[in-house]
């Protein structure tokens, strides 16, 4: 059977095939003979040509858009390169600008006097660890081949750090106004504006010709009618007379210390008053027991009395 229809399929091909050419109107009919094959053949080149032209137009097509696909890619990649640096260059300002404030922290803090070292590693861990973050941090940065993760992680640090950096600063608003409260109310401020008459400690006595006694205070010379300011800011506690030291007015400075003004002429506030540093509480005199006009200034640090000279303002 299969050899019966090769042979018929080989006398099919070796069959003429004849095309006739008819002109038109009277001229003689023409035709060409030639073998099947060579027709079948033939049908099957163009057939192969055109299918090859079917496939090279699909691939152009599809090529044409892979090209296109990729300059858009290519120009989303060159916008992304450029927002990158972008990040990174405001990130490296967010750097600078983080160590000017820790910086400005650590001098603020030394100016004032307050503790060191209030910064920004109180939560985040140690100062290697604070330091080897930004070293990181840093080096990320300075990659011009980092990639948006490296980049978001170095961001995300500096967030960090500027919440860190937020929380630090408003402990330090809080030391401050500690520390200026403190200041405010430390008697440290010369009541009276006069030569120092006589010192804290063991003197001759101005009341009897031999022997010696305890001065317990700073007696300073002004005239009679002198303005007495506060040392420090407080609540007054006394106001009132005591005997020895005449018209007395006792502040209570918190912190331990409390001030005490004697044989004034006049006191000029009353008990329960809060006063500010300067502020005018009575006139010099000369009350109680005492020699002359002048301002006796007592002192004491958690009832001890101690040498004014040792807490007035140099």
């Amino acid at each position: 059977m299969p050899q019966s229809l090769f042979a018929r399929g080989k006398q099919y091909l070796k069959r003429p095939f004849t095309l006739l050419i008819v002109p038109p109107r009277g001229a003689q009919t023409r035709s060409v003979r030639f073998p099947c094959w060579l027709l079948s053949l033939s049908g099957f080149l163009l057939f192969l040509l055109l299918a090859t032209t079917i496939v090279a137009c699909i691939r152009y097509y599809y090529m044409r858009g892979e090209r296109a696909e990729l300059a858009r890619l290519r120009a989303v990649n060159k916008k992304q390169q450029e927002q990158l640096a972008e990040l990174q260059m405001q990130a490296r300002s967010a750097e600078r600008y983080l160590q000017e404030v820790r910086d400005l922290e650590q001098r603020i803090r030394e100016k004032a006097g307050l503790r060191q070292g209030g910064g920004y590693s109180s939560r985040s861990g140690s100062k290697s660890g604070e330091r080897m973050r930004w070293s990181l941090f840093g080096a990320s940065l300075g990659d011009q081949n980092a990639g948006p993760e490296q980049v978001g992680a170095a961001l995300n640090a500096t967030i960090q750090d500027a919440l860190e950096a937020r929380d630090s600063l408003q402990r330090l608003e809080e030391d401050l106004d500690a520390r200026l409260k403190y200041l405010a109310a430390l008697p440290d401020r010369m009541p009276v504006s006069g030569e120092i008459s006589s010192y804290f400690g063991y003197r001759s006595s101005p009341f009897r010709r031999r022997g010696s006694e305890f001065h317990d205070g700073l007696d300073l010379a002004a005239s009679g009618g002198t303005p007495v300011r506060a040392a420090g800011d407080g609540v007054v506690v006394f106001a009132g007379y005591r005997a020895g030291y005449g018209r007395t007015v006792e502040i209570s400075h918190g912190y331990g210390y409390s001030s005490s003004y004697c044989h004034l002429s006049r006191a000029l506030v009353k008990t329960g008053d809060h006063i500010k540093k300067g502020q005018i509480l009575g006139l010099v005199g000369s009350s109680g027991r005492s020699t002359g006009p002048h301002l006796h200034f007592m002192i004491e640090k958690d009832g001890v009395l101690v040498d004014p000279l040792s807490v007035l303002a140099k």
